[in-house]
Parts: C-alpha cells; structure tokens; sequence
C-alpha cells in the first residue's frame, strides 16, 4: 500500500490545489477506500463557489472505490475485505438512533451540523478533522466504523 495519496483540495471559493498527503496509520476499526469514481452534482457546483466555513476541504460526496487498508475489526464487523467494490455513503451515522434503523442517515442528529457542529459528511468536512481524507477528490477516503457501505 502506498504511504501518501494526492487530493484535490479546495482552498477558496472557485480555487483548487494539488496537494499530497500522508495516509493515516490504520486502527483495526478503520479502513481505506482506493476511490475510483468521484461524481459532481449541482451540490459540488454550487459549494464550489462558496467561501470556506473553516479550514480547507477535500470535495466529493458521491464515491465509488475499491476497499483498501482494511483493520480487522472493521472486516469482521462490517463483513468486508480488502478489494471488495463498495459506494460510499456520504453520511456518518451514530448507528443508534430510530432514524438510523430506518436507513434514513440524513435524519441522524449525529449527520446534522445544526445538532452536532462536529459532524462529518463525506465532501462537507474540513481537514483539520483528523485524518483530513474525508472527500472522493482523493485517490484514498478513510472510513471510520460507522461509514456506510453499499456493495456495488
């Protein structure tokens, strides 16, 4: 695996850089994606004009890659392993909740920036949230336990 990833990295409204990135140090709960697929909607159009709510973000919340680094933990929880072709869901639910249960992630108090300033969306989430790869303009995506998977 390699030890660094390049990332498209919005800086400023309409402004894009280049930037190389070390790869976290995986947990066992944890895991890489190896994007493959980044898409644009109207959504990324319009963020893109936007001035930045924070530090700089890695865009993209509609993402499609293979599973990489995969912690053990994550594989045995999740029925997962590395190579496995997966969509990305770009919510990161607590998992607990009713909405959860239902499968409605966006109704998530935990997804909501207006419950939880520190919520994480895939696309959304600035870097100086730790490990920073939380966008598909990216060749790596890191997935934290509660990402949500679908098998492509």
């Amino acid at each position: 695996m390699p030890d660094k990833t390049l990332a498209a990295v919005k800086t400023g409204p309409s402004t894009t850089e280049c930037r190389e990135f070390d790869l976290p140090d995986m947990p066992a709960d944890a895991a890489l994606m190896k994007v493959e697929v980044a898409g644009v909607c109207g959504t990324d159009v319009s963020q893109y004009k936007l001035p930045l709510r924070g530090a700089p973000l890695i865009m993209g919340h509609e993402n499609v890659g293979y599973l990489s680094h995969v912690g053990s933990e994550f594989a045995k929880r999740k029925g997962v392993k590395e190579g496995d072709l997966m969509f990305l869901a770009h919510y990161l639910p607590c998992g607990h909740c009713e909405w959860d249960h239902m499968g409605e992630y966006r109704h998530c108090e935990a997804t909501e920036w207006f419950y939880d300033p520190k919520a994480i969306r895939y696309g959304y989430t600035s870097m100086d949230n730790a490990p920073g790869l939380w966008g598909g303009f990216s060749h790596y995506l890191y997935l934290p336990m509660n990402a949500v998977l679908h098998p492509v």
